[in-house]
């Protein structure tokens, strides 16, 4: 799976652990923790998230937290839930308690820079993601999520600089993910390093996943396909948008920004907010937009 700036929900053990949550590709284990056993409310609470049902869920953890409301396995359930059905703010308040109450809470961390990037508050989402990276350095997706929010920032050599760190921690986790290697490029074509920019495609396409996604779009930007057939690979939304986004980008870097408007300003339009890309593009179009206003 993709990384999506949103805490995907799996299954969160009702036994007194945190259970196995996604962030975007990088699974957590089982996190065995005192702090963690569940009263009888939160337990019926992931119960309840574990079937499918996280409106009664989210409804038990507020319940649970109105008879403690530090409770870290409620706090962690209704933010969770939250950050799923796309209630940003919330989502950043409620990660923002965990991490005052737990300041060395890795995850809570990278969950509240999720949410500050889906509200497009770049400050705050590279605050978090570097504490996140600091409290758990060897977690490819905290640092892709920190690079995500450099390109963002318009801050290229670091967006390379975390990028590389992402790979190297997925690496260090026998995981792998080829969006570090597209952020590293088009962060690389936006300092004007073409070389680096090239031998970073050049490792992407001979590492591409086999028969998966996103291995049309590393075949579209290598000129092995164009852009109609890497449109033709799309099979969901979030496909849908990343694609936009890599052609648009293919083309800012090329100087046709007006073209390259056509596509960010459809995934600005149309995209689906859960992959960064989509924020990556509104960021972009705006400020090309203004570019092209601004004599």
């Amino acid at each position: 799976m993709r990384p999506l700036k949103r805490i995907q929900l799996l299954l969160l053990g009702a036994t007194g652990m945190i259970g196995g949550f996604t962030f975007g590709h990088a699974q957590i284990s089982l996190v065995q923790d005192p702090v963690l056993m569940q009263s009888p409310l939160v337990s019926e609470a992931y119960t309840l998230l574990e079937s499918g049902d996280s409106s009664r869920a989210l409804d038990h953890f507020k319940q649970a937290l109105t008879e403690n409301e530090s409770d870290l396995s409620a706090l962690l359930g209704q933010a969770m839930i939250l950050a799923d059905m796309q209630r940003h703010p919330e989502a950043f308040a409620t990660y923002d308690i965990i991490v005052k109450n737990y300041p060395r809470h890795a995850f809570a961390w990278n969950g509240r820079g999720l949410a500050a990037f889906n509200m497009e508050d770049f400050d705050a989402a590279l605050s978090s993601f570097e504490q996140a990276t600091a409290e758990q350095p060897v977690n490819g997706f905290f640092y892709e999520s920190l690079a995500w929010t450099h390109m963002c920032r318009g801050e290229f050599s670091d967006a390379v600089r975390s990028a590389k760190q992402a790979t190297l921690m997925y690496n260090k986790s026998s995981e792998s993910s080829a969006y570090p290697l597209l952020i590293a490029y088009f962060a690389y074509l936006e300092t004007g390093d073409l070389a680096n920019a090239q031998t970073t495609l050049k490792y992407a396409a001979q590492n591409k996943p086999v028969n998966r996604w996103p291995a049309p779009v590393i075949d579209y930007l290598t000129g092995t396909i164009g852009p109609s057939a890497l449109i033709s690979y799309v099979t969901d939304t979030a496909q849908e948008t990343e694609a936009h986004t890599y052609i648009g980008l293919k083309l800012r870097a090329t100087g046709l920004d007006q073209d390259s408007i056509i596509h960010l300003d459809w995934v600005s339009r149309h995209g689906d907010t859960r992959v960064f890309e989509y924020t990556l593009a509104r960021t972009l179009n705006l400020q090309d937009n203004v570019a092209l206003i601004v004599p």
